[in-house]
Formats: C-alpha cells, sequence, structure tokens
C-alpha cells in the first residue's frame, strides 16, 4: 500500500512540475518569438530614435555644453554631431564658465547659439525640426 500511494505521489509531482514547465516554456517562447519579431519589423520598416532628442536649438546646445562639462559624451550624441563632439571634447570641460548668449534666429532653419567665455566665444550652429528634433552641426570659436 505505501509503494502504491507514493508511486502515485510521484507520478502527481511529475504531472504537475511537467505542467508548470510546460507552461512556463510556452510563454517564455511566445514571449522570445513575439520580441524579436516586433523588432525585426520596426528595423526594417521604422526609423527609431534612441533616447530623448533635443526639441529646439537652445535645448541642443545647452545640452551639448553641459554634456561636456559633464565629461558625457554619450549624452552629447544625442544633440550634436559625433565631429562637433570629438572637436568639443579634445578638451576637457569640467568647471568651463560657458555663458549662454542665446540663439541667433535671421535664419530659422540653422539658428546660431553664442556663448561667451573668458577669453572668447563659441558659436554653435544648429539644424533641425521640432518633430525630429534639433542637432549642433558646427562649432566655431573666437578669441578675444
Amino acid at each position: 500500500m505505501r509503494r502504491a500511494i507514493a508511486a502515485s505521489s510521484l507520478a502527481l509531482a511529475i504531472v504537475v512540475t511537467t505542467a508548470a514547465c510546460d507552461s512556463g516554456d510556452e510563454s517564455s517562447s511566445s514571449t522570445s518569438t513575439r520580441g524579436t519579431q516586433a523588432t525585426s519589423t520596426t528595423e526594417d520598416t521604422t526609423s527609431v530614435t534612441v533616447g530623448i532628442i533635443c526639441d529646439t536649438a537652445e535645448d541642443a546646445s545647452r545640452t551639448l555644453v553641459q554634456s561636456w562639462g559633464s565629461d558625457d559624451e554619450a549624452a552629447a550624441k544625442r544633440c550634436a554631431t559625433d565631429a562637433v563632439v570629438h572637436e568639443l571634447f579634445r578638451t576637457k570641460g569640467a568647471g568651463n564658465t560657458w555663458m549662454s548668449r542665446g540663439c541667433d534666429r535671421s535664419d530659422p532653419g540653422v539658428p546660431v547659439c553664442a556663448y561667451s567665455y573668458e577669453g572668447g566665444a563659441a558659436f554653435l550652429t544648429v539644424e533641425g525640426t521640432e518633430a525630429e528634433g534639433w542637432k549642433v552641426t558646427d562649432l566655431e570659436f573666437m578669441a578675444d
């Protein structure tokens, strides 16, 4: 009788474990498949910008300067081209005293944002749209 009860208990444990594992496997498999399909579809049909875009010219220039001051190249690249980031990050930005002087919007599609600092100024050309975001595309320095 004990053997019959032990065998029944073992069989029940196997059935319960198998059912639980099967249920978990289906869920994992299904989730994995859906994730792969969604990623594949997104990559094939839609351009997705990762991260937050800079939604104004002022935001793009401010983000670049603050990121430089924090030695955060990844954050700077959200709102500036690789060439601008590379040029600015050739020197350390920690402790910089750059003061924003605003953006000249005489050409609304390509504003130029000015920053002054002891000994000179920097002019950041920014391009973009509100829908696609703004990026600093050029950097010029002027010494006093």
